[in-house]
């Protein structure tokens, strides 16, 4: 398999506690580095959270219209 080389680096700051939960939640990946990449690139491809909880509503408000017709 051939990758394109990394050659950027992003760096940012964690607590201790962000730092730790990471380490736990990465637990079996690869890396911590590889971990968070692949979250973090996975993220920006899926709609925001404010975004999926009106679509819920939304399907949850026309579930329940289509109850009360059947009633």
């Amino acid at each position: 398999m051939v990758t394109k080389p990394r050659n950027k680096v992003l760096i940012f700051r964690l607590t201790q506690d962000e730092y730790q939960a990471l380490q736990t939640a990465s637990s079996g990946a690869r890396s911590l580095s590889d971990f968070a990449r692949t979250k973090l690139l996975r993220s920006l491809g899926e709609p925001a959270l404010d975004q999926q909880l009106l679509e819920l509503k939304s399907t949850v408000l026309r579930i329940a219209e289509l109850l009360e017709k059947e009633s």
